[in-house]
């Protein structure tokens, strides 16, 4: 009955994308129907959850493939066919337990894995050991814009970093989860000495990220895109290790410079000054590494334009989910099936668009998001076409599509001239922008938009908002139970509640936006003064 289910999909699928294009010179529409179809295949238990370099990815990359094809994209992976080659190394903890020890003195005591602190394999070393005095730097935060240096009057070189989750609530929901963001502050404390990094748990943390979900993923394999020197493509180079403890742990390693946590992370919350400092203990992170290799692939096609064809509008959205364990399977029908759907949908109407895109529009069905967004970092660094020629990036990640909402927030819009145009689109459908409700979540920094941010180009990743069409009803309520309930959960799968006509209006919404991207005279720029245009702008020349 699956096979047949599955067959099913696939034939209404690719039936749908024989279907004859809009009337000449009506604007195209998306249709509810070719999405569910994408969805119901793309979710289909027997793809098993397509984890990056398993078969269900694959089968899921070969289906995308054959859809760019029937639309008329042009390929442009490796030699001539749709794929990009990402080569993956794996890395999942050895079946011996890590080790945290902290020492003052002669006296040491060992924390409990997994109850009080947490750690991922290293990516270069099969043993790593890292060693180091501890030293406390707040939150572990250089933001001179925002008047913020944690590490002023501090010496932490061949020593550890001790600092708090997360960021002070001052700063702007996108510039917060750059700073807040895991890998930001390994960079930052790599640049100055320091050989690794822990980090406290607070109770706004562990609300976000709770640090009991860390034995879910204790035996997980976890991926990157594999560098010339062997290790991870991400790697921090100088951080010989990192490890998170728990908000029943963390108090007893500042206990030297305070007896109140709970006051001090109020503190640090609120902006006031921290006691930073040294900590009189050392400590000794102990890991053992299984390593192994994988490939898998991005699937790229082109709708080309006229005038200005060298230069690309990038859309994407990642194909991967977690795959399965043992017998339970994660389908990720919302994360990220939907979006898939949707970057399917929009690359038909761009190709069925009446008059000529200026620019070409990349799409592009990722690999590896859930891998540290491996894919896209591997795309941003190793592009199929001149870096130089992408003029901005659009994302689709989740958008979980359960009301009839009249809003959008665009995460990353307020930064370029990409907001404008966003504001455009969202209007011609009788939609409104909102702020980002939910900066705690990070979410700016958690998908594939950040790679391409981080090499220079102007990108945002658009979700509905809380509002809806339909009186009584709360869209923020359930976005936020889907996000408790089934967000990488296996009941992330085809019985959710979607809303189809929603996910048509959402379709229709990203069309509008990359058809005026690719339309418009000018190239889509950083604003003036921008954060992230001054911090990264100047490596994509924008």
């Amino acid at each position: 009955m699956k096979r047949r289910c599955l067959l099913d999909a696939t034939i209404a699928a690719l039936a749908a994308g024989a279907l004859p294009a809009s009337a000449r010179g009506q604007p195209p529409q998306a249709e509810q129907k070719r999405l569910q179809a994408h969805v119901r295949f793309l979710a289909d238990p027997l793809l098993e959850g397509r984890e990056a370099g398993t078969r269900g990815f694959d089968l899921a990359a070969a289906y995308v493939a054959s859809q760019f094809a029937q639309l008329g994209l042009k390929p442009m992976g490796d030699a001539g066919g749709y794929a990009q080659a990402v080569p993956l190394k794996s890395a999942r903890l050895a079946a011996t337990p890590p080790t945290l020890e902290f020492c003052r003195g002669a006296a040491c005591e060992r924390l409990a894995w997994l109850d009080e602190f947490s750690t991922r394999p290293d990516m270069a070393r099969a043993h790593a050991e890292m060693q180091g005095e501890l030293v406390f730097v707040g939150y572990g935060i250089t933001a001179p814009r925002f008047g913020i240096d944690d590490y002023t009057g501090l010496d932490v070189k061949g020593k550890i970093a001790v600092a708090l989750a997360g960021r002070p609530l001052k700063l702007p929901s996108e510039e917060g989860a750059h700073f807040g963001n895991g890998r930001t502050k390994q960079e930052l404390a790599d640049r100055h000495g320091a050989i690794g990094l822990i980090t406290l748990a607070t109770p706004r943390s562990d609300r976000v990220s709770p640090f009991h979900l860390n034995r879910q993923y204790a035996d997980a394999v976890y991926m990157d895109w594999q560098a010339p020197e062997g290790g991870g493509g991400n790697d921090v180079p100088g951080m010989l290790g990192t490890a998170t403890l728990s908000v029943q742990a963390a108090p007893r390693l500042l206990a030297k410079i305070t007896g109140d946590y709970a006051g001090l992370v109020a503190d640090a919350e609120a902006g006031r000054p921290l006691p930073r400092g040294e900590l009189g203990l050392s400590a000794r992170l102990v890991r053992d590494t299984v390593h192994g290799q994988a490939r898998s692939h991005n699937v790229i096609g082109c709708i080309e334009g006229g005038r200005r064809k060298h230069e690309f509008i990038v859309l994407t959205a990642h194909l991967d989910h977690l795959g399965r364990k043992g017998d339970v399977i994660y389908p990720g029908a919302m994360d990220n099936a939907m979006g898939v759907a949707m970057l399917l949908e929009t690359a038909r109407l761009l190709a069925q668009s009446p008059g000529t895109l200026e620019r070409s529009v990349l799409v592009i069905a990722l690999t590896g998001e859930e891998k540290a967004q491996s894919g896209s970092s591997y795309f941003a660094q190793h592009p199929t076409v001149p870096a130089q020629a992408m003029a901005a990036a659009i994302n689709i990640d989740m958008p979980v599509l359960l009301h009839d909402f009249k809003d959008v927030v665009a995460l990353g819009a307020e930064h370029s001239t990409l907001g404008a145009a966003v504001e455009r689109a969202a209007r011609r459908l009788g939609l409104q922008t909102s702020p980002d409700l939910m900066p705690e979540q990070s979410r700016f920094t958690r998908s594939d938009q950040y790679s391409f941010v981080r090499c220079g180009i102007p990108a945002l990743i658009l979700g509905p908002g809380g509002a809806s069409f339909k009186r009584g009803e709360d869209g923020n309520a359930l976005i936020n139970d889907f996000r408790r309930q089934r967000y990488h959960q296996p009941g992330d799968d085809l019985s959710l509640a979607f809303h189809w006509p929603a996910a048509q209006r959402f379709a229709q919404l990203q069309w509008e936006l990359v058809r005026e991207l690719a339309q418009q005279a000018e190239r889509p720029r950083w604003l003036p003064g921008d954060f992230f245009g001054e911090l990264y702008g100047r490596q994509g020349g924008r």
